[in-house]
């Protein structure tokens, strides 16, 4: 049942063959990935309803772990098929073609920070990197586990595995476009969305809203997910983007913990 949820596809530079998602394989990464959404906001709604002793971390954790399990379960013929190829045929393209995304996107995010700065007339971190940093401070190991593990393997699954890589090896020139478009803003406005269209009262309770400040940040992740999507479309390989994940991901965590300790 599940193979169908993926099938190998043979690229011309490539003797070994990439696992990409079927139809069927995204409709139902897309429903894990609404699933994990939802119970986010119904685990919050419970906390604040009942009081419940659950912090922010722990409900990432709880929910994030879900659908890596969830994944796992359903998609766990697609990981390895990846996972085998990437070490049978491993090529230098596996080492630089991260290294070179993860410098580039770095670069032009500098860039579109400073270009942010002018506009607002001061420098402002995003709110999800600003609770990033808040958790880091809190709970380093396990934000470490989060952001370096879990979310890269959750988020690539989703973003390129599903959103992006089914369409760029088409061989068509405006579904391989599509496919660009469509992870590139996905995977940024996922970032900001509830920075930018939910706003939570004194009491816990949350409103929808509008923060055009918040929403103009979603300009800050785009440099990232450029990147990623080279690495699976260049890469060919679902662990090629996940490798450039973890790596980005990781040394922001390290950087943000080694400030920390530079200041302490």
């Amino acid at each position: 049942m599940f193979k169908s949820l993926y099938r190998m596809h043979r690229n011309e530079d490539r003797i070994q063959p990439e696992a990409v998602l079927t139809g069927k394989g995204v409709f139902v990464m897309l429903l894990i990935f609404l699933s994990e959404q939802l119970a986010a906001q119904g685990i919050s709604a419970l906390i604040t309803l009942f009081d419940l002793p659950l912090g922010v971390m722990e409900v990432n954790l709880i929910v994030n772990g879900g659908a890596m399990l969830l994944m796992f379960f359903f998609f766990g013929g697609f990981f390895i098929e990846n996972l085998k190829s990437f070490f049978r045929e491993f090529k230098a393209i596996y080492v630089w073609l991260p290294l070179t995304c993860y410098f580039c996107s770095t670069m032009a995010n500098v860039m579109i920070q400073v270009m942010l700065a002018f506009v607002r007339g001061e420098f402002q971190n995003t709110s999800n990197n600003a609770l990033v940093i808040e958790l880091i401070n809190k709970y380093p190991l396990q934000l470490l586990l989060l952001t370096v593990l879990i979310a890269p393997i959750t988020e690539e699954a989703v973003f390129r595995a599903a959103f992006c890589r089914p369409m760029t090896a088409s061989g068509k020139g405006w579904l391989t476009v599509l496919g660009f478009v469509i992870s590139i803003l996905l995977f940024s406005f996922f970032h900001i969305y509830q920075f930018a269209f939910f706003e939570a009262d004194p009491s816990g309770a949350v409103h929808l809203t509008f923060n055009f400040n918040e929403f103009l940040s979603i300009l800050v992740y785009i440099p990232m997910s450029v990147g990623l999507a080279l690495c699976s479309f260049f890469g060919r390989n679902y662990w090629c983007s996940v490798v450039c994940h973890m790596l980005t991901n990781a040394i922001a965590v390290f950087m943000i913990i080694a400030a920390g300790n530079l200041v302490k």
